[in-house]
């Protein structure tokens, strides 16, 4: 998978700065509890696949869940460690690929694949393969939450190009350029960005990097999570009201149960 999450976990971070993390935790953990997952039970764990720099991972943590992160990046796994040392949590990271994701220990109560993450796995068997190892993961009465990109969404609004700028730390401005393609075929969004790091003494470096993110319909990713063994309990909007999901919808989260 050659993805944007390659990038450097510094401009990671920076990227994505403002992104609200301890409140869409916090939002879906109220869904966790509402299906039993909650993090007031006895020993609440959670496992978080594919936990980039950690932020979504931490937030679990001060919600009050024992919490493990896994990623196929050690880049980002550093900066996930020291994310959580920074904002005082003790959330253990582990490098592994949630297509074939092999822990040791009992099951939790909670197991999370956040930030459309579900879809760096571009065909149905490697995305079987991440939902059966969540399923596989999964403690009695635990819950499964995924977050994916709805397909009429893209498919309707997708934007070709986008620019934005981030001031950074040292003084500099960091700018990126985005140039979307859908895939029909693949069903996917291909998103080829450059990154230019203009440096507060003069000069610049530049970086390109492509992901391919796959985007689902509702009942594509509950026909997915059937073949991974697992039952959808609700879709809901991620991270807005609980309303109804229509081709305005960007991000869908799904929460599943076991359903051996």
């Amino acid at each position: 998978m050659n993805t944007y999450r390659d990038l450097h976990a510094v401009h990671y971070d920076l990227v994505y700065a403002t992104k609200p993390y301890a409140e869409e935790a916090a939002y879906v953990a109220r869904h966790l509890e509402r299906l039993g997952a909650s993090a007031n039970g006895s020993e609440p764990t959670l496992l978080d696949l594919a936990c980039g720099t950690g932020r979504h991972a931490s937030a679990f943590a001060k919600l009050g869940y024992t919490v493990t992160g896994v990623d196929w990046s050690e880049d980002l796994l550093a900066a996930a460690r020291r994310n959580a040392g920074a904002v005082g949590t003790e959330a253990h990271f582990v490098r592994q690929d949630m297509r074939s994701l092999e822990l040791e220990g009992p099951g939790f109560a909670a197991v999370t694949c956040l930030f459309d993450s579900i879809g760096y796995p571009l065909d149905n068997e490697d995305v079987v393969a991440a939902l059966d190892g969540a399923r596989r993961h999964l403690a009695a009465h635990g819950v499964v939450a995924v977050e994916f990109l709805h397909a009429p969404a893209m498919l309707r609004h997708a934007a070709p190009v986008g620019v934005r700028r981030f001031a950074t730390p040292a003084g500099g401005e960091l700018v990126r350029i985005s140039e979307s393609t859908i895939d029909y075929a693949a069903q996917a969004l291909r998103v080829a960005y450059e990154l230019i790091e203009l440096k507060p003494e003069g000069g610049f470096e530049r970086s390109r990097e492509t992901q391919h993110n796959r985007f689902f319909s509702l009942e594509e990713m509950r026909a997915l999570m059937a073949a991974g063994g697992l039952a959808v309990e609700s879709f809901v909007p991620a991270y807005g009201d609980d309303g109804v999901i229509d081709d305005r919808t960007w991000h869908v989260l799904a929460f599943a149960t076991s359903a051996a």
